[in-house]
């Protein structure tokens, strides 16, 4: 995969205006940074909280390149940790 990723993170509630921004960020590297053979920017948003309707009705439908998902605070334990390893 020959492609820019960006990665924003932000601490609280995940809303429309931050997707607007990562659009506008993608949409800059794709014109003015990526190279003809590399595959198109992605974006990354990482929150503390979203709601997925805020996510759905802000990109278009056919959007393969921004990506919105809930951090953890607090991580696993160690027992949390082996049940998730070894159910893979």
């Amino acid at each position: 995969m020959k492609s820019f990723v960006l990665i924003d993170l932000k601490r609280g509630k995940l809303k429309h205006q931050d997707i607007g921004q990562m659009q506008m960020y993608v949409n800059y590297y794709d014109r003015e940074i990526k190279l003809e053979d590399e595959n198109p920017t992605i974006g990354l948003l990482l929150c503390a909280d979203k709601e997925n309707s805020v996510v759905e009705y802000t990109l278009p439908l056919n959007n393969n390149q921004i990506f919105a998902a809930k951090y953890e605070t607090v991580l696993p334990s160690k027992e949390e940790l082996k049940k998730l390893i070894s159910n893979r």
